[in-house]
């Protein structure tokens, strides 16, 4: 998104009722962090997001961003594929206040197959540059098929040959946040291609209450994703569905 498109939204999100805020969620979430850009200018406490499903940091990712316009700004970047820990790490260089955990989350402490693609074929061109967020422990995104290519389109075999499974740590989410000493979250972000409700299930909403959460769905069963709605709405927030993915608000 171009600097000019960006101040235009962030103005938009500031002048609109809150009526209207309430029916684009997105929108909201841009209030959300330009008034935590605006509040970081004065001192306070750093703002603190966690996001599990990172990828890069960048492509197709209109929230991650924001830590290089809120000062101070601090993040747990969970993203489990070596190619995208690289390139995650190019883009937010600042050790210091950018964890990079190179782990998968899951309910235990172990290993777990990653389904994902060959990085050469993303850096040569061979496969679009997307493929690089659609690495999965589940059987449910693109690989799979449902809802994307599979061996019914034609397109399939072209992409075939570059799939491959990896192993990788994994963590759950309580560990990693206890070791990384978070003790609260501003900004709760989930992109695990159909893993999504797994890891924020493990979210302890009365312990942390992130004032923002963003959960991508579009990879989940239905009962998972009304699992997400109700356990946001029980907790006591303002939720709202745009494109594939849930916002939510403190």
């Amino acid at each position: 998104m171009s600097s000019a498109s960006n101040l235009a939204r962030i103005a938009l999100s500031f002048g609109l009722p809150a009526g209207l805020l309430d029916r684009g969620p997105a929108l909201r979430g841009t209030k959300f962090l330009a008034r935590a850009a605006l509040m970081a200018r004065f001192g306070g406490r750093p703002f603190q997001m966690v996001n599990v499903g990172a990828c890069d940091g960048a492509l197709f990712d209109d929230v991650t961003p924001w830590l290089h316009r809120i000062a101070r700004a601090r993040a747990m970047l969970v993203e489990p594929i070596p190619y995208n820990q690289k390139r995650l790490r190019a883009n937010y260089p600042d050790t210091g206040r950018f964890i990079i955990e190179p782990v998968a989350v899951t309910r235990t402490r172990g290993t777990i197959t990653v389904h994902t693609f060959d990085a050469a074929a993303l850096e040569d061109g061979t496969l679009p540059i997307e493929f690089i967020g659609c690495s999965s422990v589940t059987d449910t995104n693109l690989m799979s098929g449902k809802n994307a290519w599979g061996e019914a389109d034609a397109n399939f075999n072209k992409f075939a040959p570059h799939l491959k499974d990896i192993e990788v740590p994994s963590e759950t989410l309580q560990t990693l946040l206890d070791r990384n000493g978070i003790a609260y979250i501003d900004a709760f972000l989930v992109d695990c291609e159909g893993a999504d409700w797994m890891v924020f299930d493990q979210l302890d909403l009365k312990r942390y209450r992130p004032g923002m959460i963003k959960i991508e769905v579009g990879a989940l069963p239905a009962a998972e994703i009304g699992q997400v709605v109700v356990k946001l709405k029980t907790a006591g927030y303002q939720v709202g569905f745009q494109a594939e993915d849930v916002w939510a608000f403190a």
